[in-house]
């Protein structure tokens, strides 16, 4: 393997003309020496194309792919990973800045847990400085999973994930596919982002990862600037939604577990949670306490599970 293999920067667009060169500006700012950059607009109406194609004319490394219908965020990310000639790739997100050693970073961390744990399937995020929409300064930053050891791999990801972890011993904490590096075989391995999941198609992609002993580890320290922007696939109950389709995909597995319903309830009180109310939060928890008794532990001495 060549001490700088190259890595592909997967960067998704969409009307997002006001951000994206911001964005391409970080990707051709690392500091790794090999790298190509490729930014699949998926049919933006904002100009968003226009700017790709005066940056792509200007940049012989950028690479630019445009769906002429629009296909989601997961169907960019296939494409993504489709073209990427990188033995690894790191998903960029459209609105955000990263750290000029976000790649280096992450490629050292991924190579040295591989050498340590002989692990063959590694994903690798990092911890990330959050920005609220209509701010300009960094609000909290937000920790990521397997941020230190022990960090957590195969199917208890996925009951983390599902809400029924019950285990407490493993570093947990947040996803997010921006900040999401690994090897494009590993990608393939798991397979394609499902299309059906317009939100949380990183969190299906991590489920079907930890059902076949994936390990998911972190850089612990911010390399991403997140800036959180509105849509229509994160307003309203549109996040619940999709929560909720995640369970579905894998009822089986959670009835065998005698914990679908309650799984359910607990996607429920995260949701409202979140919205700040409180009172249905905590009657959806007692409901799945009910439903699912052997989550009692988990829901009382754990509090919020995706710290």
């Amino acid at each position: 393997m060549s001490d700088f293999p190259l890595i592909t920067i997967g960067i998704t667009c969409h009307n997002a003309a006001e951000t994206i060169a911001r964005a391409a500006k970080s990707a051709l700012a690392q500091n790794w020496p090999n790298v190509e950059v490729i930014i699949v607009d998926d049919c933006s109406t904002d100009g968003s194309w226009q700017i790709l194609e005066a940056l792509a004319q200007g940049e012989s490394n950028i690479k630019v792919l445009r769906h002429e219908a629009n296909k989601g965020y997961p169907g960019a990310l296939n494409t993504i990973v489709n073209a990427a000639r990188g033995e690894f790739v790191a998903i960029f997100d459209d609105d955000d800045d990263n750290a000029p050693d976000r790649l280096k970073a992450q490629y050292e961390r991924i190579i040295a847990y591989e050498h340590e744990q002989g692990a063959k399937l590694v994903f690798c995020y990092s911890n990330r400085n959050v920005v609220k929409s209509g701010q300009t300064a960094p609000d909290h930053v937000a920790l990521a999973i397997g941020r230190r050891p022990p960090e957590p791999y195969g199917y208890l990801v996925a009951d983390f994930i599902l809400d029924i972890s019950t285990t407490s011993d493993y570093c947990w904490g947040m996803f997010g596919s921006c900040t999401l590096m690994a090897r494009r075989c590993s990608f393939l391995r798991v397979g394609p982002f499902d299309q059906k999941f317009r939100r949380c198609a990183e969190w299906d992609m991590a489920v079907r990862a930890a059902f076949i002993g994936a390990h998911f580890i972190a850089v612990d320290r911010p390399l991403i600037t997140q800036y959180k922007t509105k849509s229509a696939d994160k307003s309203g109950s549109v996040p619940l939604k999709y929560s909720l389709m995640l369970r579905e995909k894998n009822r089986d597995y959670l009835t065998r577990r005698g914990l679908y319903f309650s799984s359910r309830a607990l996607a429920r009180s995260n949701f409202h949670g979140s919205k700040g109310r409180m009172w249905m939060s905590r009657a959806y928890r007692v409901w799945a306490i009910l439903l699912g008794p052997s989550l009692f532990w988990k829901i009382t001495s754990a509090g919020r599970l995706k710290i």
